[in-house]
């Protein structure tokens, strides 16, 4: 799984990329206050 790093003002954000899916990334005031992961899957 692919991973994307956010450097921040104090800490550095570490989020996991699904294979298939989406990312939100929630920013206030320059700082990440919450990530929303949604992963799809084929059907067979």
């Amino acid at each position: 799984m692919d991973k994307v790093y956010i450097d921040g003002q104090t800490k550095t954000e570490k989020v996991d990329l699904p294979t298939h899916g989406t990312v939100k990334l929630i920013v206030q005031d320059g700082r990440v206050i919450r990530t929303e992961t949604t992963i799809s899957k084929k059907l067979k």
